[in-house]
């Protein structure tokens, strides 16, 4: 049997297949299911040419196992398979005629989860007529909206399937052009019902579709134009629509409403139920509609009003000036001071800005508004609270490692290094067995395409440790070859592939990820090569607090084992750990090392623990000397480094300082202003002790991981945020997610870092106050807030920076001022205070008004009011000037005032 069906593949007779499967048994075809799968992994495989590449199989090969994988699997095994057998229309009738499978019906029914089918309506409608599928509305639905014609051919297509279409259509719906105008056409003709298509329109807003499905609904709702009669008719699901999370749909039940409200049948009790959601809204113009269907509907003076007073009170919500005004307006002019309406607006009183509060002096206690002093915490590096746990026993390593490497970056990946080197020789014939779980997970992870280069390194080592283990413990790991050896041949189908490295194998022969990993792989082949050895003498480079931290009284300890030991450490675990050492309080551990270390070890940390000392002694590592003066005092040059050969690193890569500016490039017509960063090229030049630093900064290339190197040289922040600017960064509009992700996670770290900022921080921080993505603008707000708190935010600075990039418009001001509204004001004295030193220095670099210059003025204005002070002098001059200009006239005679 499996003989037959090798010879009808090789030989490529498709035309023989069918007559083969029909003379086999039920269970005889599934004996061959197998079979067929190797041989279908086997045509698949990757044929690289000179110029090209195909699959090892032709069309009739992959035609034959197609037909056999059909016939003979169940669902599971056949997968999601609905392209390769469905292309040919003819043979698919003749299989279904011949012996149409169980689970047909159910797997068509599953294609509207499919990216492509090579079916359409129309096959489908057939296989329902033969009975070989009992369509479900969802599949009728999605595969409709897909084929927009022939919709005549069939009479349940526009009596039944259409309002299917309605309720479950494609995500493709909108993209698919035709569908608008051909609806306006059927109901024009009466063949679609106007009343229910506007109803299921309607209904859309709350049926969970992403927002351009809706999107496309309402659009289909406003070309229809629906009269007023229609729409009082529809008020219900108008009203239902106001709870939609898509602002679109929002809009157009306003915008629809708004038109009824003078209708005596306009149900103002019910909109009165929906407005406090409504005026919370993040989105303006849903909140700004919100509002005008209100005042409307007290210019009626309609009679049912007293709820909708009360839910106004909402609007205060929003920290939007034009917002609380227009709001402040209704309320002052139509709704009538009373207890209840006292209490109301007192919920939202602490949020209601001091420009606003003098409108509203009738209905609020007009006291001057106390925030709560908050005590400034101790910005501590190195605590209790963030102290590590560290596998203690080979069971927790195995528990771990799995962790580590869902998890990559090098926090999970130094902690899994320190546990391998601690336990790797612990295991017994009881607890080995927890080793095979890890070995899939490693198998697995190193066997995809695209593999974060620090998993590659962990993997592979769990690997080659896995197969050394397997020598020791056969019975227990048997199942380990089986898959050690799957992992090969699923390499192998790759390394066809000119673009691939090879990831299996010695540690020291796999491609680790370019120059900036090298560093990290020689650690790695340092630590398997112990692991082997049996050699438990502790990494230097392991932290002892998160984020990325070493405690001090830990890295004396670490280097006295090495000299009781008389062992040498590795030159860059030295590099990294003096890099990684936390330098706050660190002249309270000189009496340890004073007491504990003699010779290089001692004379290092007595200059790498004292600001203020020279380095003495002898320099029998330049490149242990040279980078602890880099880490602790990155701006000073050491006259007794001179000789150890590293003056030809440019000084930016050394001080971590970069010239930096923004200009007007008019390479972009969209985005014309530019963040220009100068960071010059390096090459990797050999010498005999290699700064960890130089592989980093020769890296050209982007790079994924870079985000992970900030763990990596966490005082020195400075190259890498260079890097993040000059890749990420230079126009405010890039959308690109690669970009994206990595501006996200640098945010990220330097958030969990709590670190005080250098100068490069402080550019890179200011610019992502104004970066396109709203999350990296909200990291950005975080970290400044808590910044402030710790007392360690220079607002001069970081004003400085994000008012030369808007002086040129580098970003729309409303990015900044919507983070402020939202995020950043009234959160405490301190922070309002801070915010006004932010606001000052960034108005002092602006000359010519920019768009939105007023928002910002506005906001200056009340935060002024709340700190109770006046408008810094040396900005005076400018408002002087703004003036001028017709727009900014009012605010700045308000601040001139101050």
């Amino acid at each position: 049997m499996k003989e037959r069906l090798y010879e009808i593949l090789n030989e490529e007779k498709a035309h023989e297949i069918i007559p083969f499967l029909k003379q086999l048994t039920a269970e005889e075809r599934k004996s061959l299911v197998p079979t067929i799968k190797k041989l279908d992994r086997e045509i698949s495989k990757i044929v690289m040419t000179k110029n090209s590449y195909h699959t090892a199989g032709s069309a009739d090969q992959h035609s034959i196992i197609d037909i056999a994988s059909f016939v003979c699997m169940d669902q599971k095994h056949y997968g999601k398979n609905y392209w390769s057998l469905f292309r040919d229309k003819e043979k698919t009738g003749k299989i279904l005629e011949w012996g149409c499978p169980p689970w047909f019906s159910d797997f068509i029914n599953d294609s509207i989860d499919a990216e492509f089918t090579a079916f359409d309506y129309q096959d489908i409608l057939g296989w329902a007529e033969k009975g070989y599928v009992q369509p479900r509305p969802e599949l009728l639905g999605y595969h409709l909206s897909l084929q927009p014609h022939h919709l005549d051919k069939f009479p349940e297509t526009l009596e039944t399937h259409f309002w299917y279409l309605c309720e479950f259509p494609s995500k493709s719906l909108p993209f698919t052009r035709e569908w608008l105008p051909l609806v306006q056409k059927l109901i024009a003709e009466n063949k679609i019902e106007r009343k229910r298509f506007l109803k299921e329109c309607l209904l859309a807003a709350n049926r969970n579709f992403n927002k351009n499905v809706t999107g496309w609904f309402m659009d289909a709702f406003n070309i229809l134009k629906p009269s007023d009669e229609e729409l009082i008719l529809l008020q219900d699901e108008l009203m239902a629509g106001l709870a939609s999370v898509q602002s679109k749909a929002v809009n157009t039940m306003l915008v629809h409403l708004k038109k009824i409200v003078p209708a005596a049948e306009f149900k103002t009790s019910e909109f009165s139920h929906f407005l406090p959601n409504l005026l919370s809204s993040e989105v303006k113009t849903v909140v700004a509609s919100s509002l005008s269907v209100t005042e409307k509907i007290f210019q009626k003076k309609r009679a049912d009003t007293e709820n909708l007073g009360m839910a106004l009170s909402a609007a205060f919500v929003s920290k939007d000036e034009s917002i609380q005004t227009k709001a402040a307006k209704i309320i002052h002019r139509y709704i009538p001071v009373s207890e209840d309406m006292k209490e109301a607006l007192s919920h939202y009183a602490d949020n209601i800005l001091a420009n606003v509060r003098p409108g509203l002096a009738q209905y609020i206690d007009d006291r001057q508004l106390e925030l709560d002093v908050v005590d400034p915490e101790k910005l501590e590096l190195i605590s209790e609270e963030s102290k590590v746990q560290e596998p203690e026993n080979f069971e927790d390593l195995m528990f771990f490692l799995p962790q580590a490497i869902e998890n990559p970056g090098t926090y999970y990946y130094d902690l899994a290094l320190a546990g391998l080197v601690r336990f790797a020789d612990s295991a017994d014939s009881g607890s080995v067995k927890l080793f095979e779980p890890v070995f899939q997970k490693a198998c697995k992870t190193i066997a995809k395409w695209e593999v974060h280069h620090f998993n590659v390194l962990l993997c592979n080592m769990i690997i080659n440790y896995g197969l050394s283990l397997l020598e020791r413990f056969p019975v227990q790991l048997k199942n380990l070859e089986k898959i050690y050896k799957r992992t090969c041949e699923d390499e192998a189908t790759r390394e066809a592939y000119s673009t691939y490295n090879k990831k299996l194998g010695p540690i020291r022969e796999i491609y680790a990820g370019g120059l900036a990993m090298e560093p990290y792989k020689q650690i790695a082949v340092h630590v398997f090569d112990k692991m082997i050895s049996g050699d438990k003498a502790p990494l230097l480079s392991t932290i002892t607090h998160e984020p990325c931290w070493i405690s001090p009284e830990a890295l004396v300890e670490r280097f006295e084992f090495y000299q009781n030991e008389n062992v040498k450490p590795h030159d860059l675990d030295v590099q990294l750990a003096l890099q990684r050492c936390s330098m706050e309080r660190t002249s309270d551990s000189l009496s340890l090392v004073d007491e504990k270390l003699k010779g290089e070890y001692k004379e290092l940390l007595l200059f790498f623990f004292n600001k203020n000392s020279t380095p003495k002694g002898k320099f029998e590592h330049p490149s242990w000397w040279m980078t602890a003066g880099i880490t602790r005092s990155p701006e000073k040059v050491f006259e007794e480094f001179k000789e150890f050969g590293y003056d030809d690193i440019p000084k930016e890569f050394l001080t971590g300082n970069y010239d930096w500016k923004t200009i007007d490039s008019k390479k972009n017509s969209y985005y014309p202003v530019e963040l220009n960063i100068r960071v010059p090229k390096y090459h990797l030049k050999k010498r005999p002790y290699q700064l960890f630093l130089e592989y980093f900064i020769a890296e050209q290339k982007h790079f994924s991981e870079t985000p992970s190197f900030m763990w990596s040289f966490p005082n020195t922040l400075g190259n890498v945020f260079a890097k993040i600017i000059k890749d990420c960064l230079f126009y405010s509009g890039i959308a690109e997610v690669y970009e994206r992700g990595l501006v996200l996670n640098t945010a990220q770290a330097l958030h969990q870092m709590k670190k005080p900022l250098d100068a490069m921080g402080y550019l890179f921080l200011g610019t992502i106050f104004l970066d396109g993505d709203k999350v990296i603008r909200g990291t950005a707000a975080e970290i400044w807030l808590e910044h402030v708190s710790h007392k360690v935010m220079d607002n001069e600075r970081l004003g400085r920076v994000i008012g030369l990039h808007e002086k040129l418009e580098w970003a729309p001001v409303k990015r900044f001022t919507d983070l402020v509204q939202h995020q950043m004001l009234n959160v405490s004295k301190d922070h309002n205070l801070a915010l006004e030193q932010l606001l000052t220095h960034i108005l002092l670099q602006m000359e010519t008004p920019v768009t939105n210059l007023k928002k910002i003025l506005d906001i200056y204005h009340e935060v002024l009011a709340l700190n109770q002070s006046e408008a810094d002098k040396n900005l005076k001059e400018k408002l002087n000037t703004w003036k001028d200009n017709s727009s900014l006239k009012k605010i700045c005679n308000l601040l001139l005032k101050k």
